[in-house]
């Protein structure tokens, strides 16, 4: 399982705030704490307005690296903004690219920067239709893409697949047919992963933090292994250690324990 954290995002007000004005100390230590709270990769996003992307975004990237060492998602729509961020990236570890899907303007845009430079890619199921109702038109878009990718030489276990969530205060049945779709695409596609931002699914609503944890539980169980949530969430970290142990992904409950020790568990 791949825990990445999602908090160094321009759309965030008091991020987007600090990449305007060349905060690096506030980014640096938004860094640092959340790979301390365990977060194994970090998302990188400068897309703010006002800001000019092509140049915030490979800057903010060099101000990480030179802070931690875990590698980097690469989160923008901007295909020279993604240029000059692959340019500057050094880590040993491929980044992956955030995203590709199947909507026409944003694959031609996107996949000859994505061959170009062989690194790894979040695939969005959806296409110029918007997102699918159910789970089998997901999944087929899903299983187009996968041949395009992998085709154009991008090994499979390099495609980060997300089902998309939405919330369910306005879509009844936004969770149950997210979850119905990693069930499939992870029977599907054995050697790809799954990723989704497991928020969405509580926008508009209260007790946000209590509904992000159950979702993320149950898409655990239903073959999600790629987390893009916020690491600070003690919460929700101490649901996904527990959920790791009881899938018997985690022997002997050896990093449960270790992370109770330390007094990372909120019980």
């Amino acid at each position: 399982m791949l825990i990445i954290g999602e908090s160094i995002n321009g759309t965030i007000p008091k991020v987007g705030q600090a990449i305007l004005e060349k905060n690096e100390a506030s980014l640096r230590e938004l860094a640092r704490t959340q790979v301390e709270c365990g977060a194994q990769m970090l998302d990188v996003n400068a897309g703010v307005a006002g800001g000019n992307e092509v140049e915030d975004l490979p800057w903010l990237i060099r101000l990480i690296q030179k802070e931690v060492p875990v590698p980097l998602m690469i989160d923008s729509s901007n295909p020279e903004a993604l240029k000059e961020g692959l340019f500057i990236y050094r880590h040993q570890e491929a980044p992956i690219l955030n995203s590709v899907s199947g909507e026409k303007e944003k694959w031609d845009r996107l996949f000859p920067v994505l061959i170009e430079k062989k690194c790894k890619v979040v695939v969005l199921c959806m296409d110029d239709q918007g997102i699918p109702k159910t789970a089998e038109e997901r999944v087929a878009i899903a299983s187009r893409l996968v041949q395009d990718l992998t085709q154009a030489g991008i090994p499979s276990d390099h495609l980060y697949l997300d089902p998309l969530v939405l919330p369910v205060s306005v879509e009844a049945e936004a969770a149950t047919v997210t979850l119905e779709t990693i069930r499939i695409l992870r029977s599907t596609f054995t050697n790809s992963h799954i990723i989704c931002g497991a928020s969405n699914v509580s926008m508009g609503l209260p007790g946000r933090k209590l509904i992000n944890r159950t979702f993320l539980t149950m898409a655990i169980y239903a073959g999600l292994d790629t987390l893009l949530i916020d690491v600070r969430d003690q919460g929700l970290m101490s649901s996904i250690y527990a959920s790791r142990m009881l899938m018997n992904q985690d022997p002997y409950c050896s990093e449960y324990l270790k992370v109770y020790r330390a007094k990372k568990i909120l019980i």
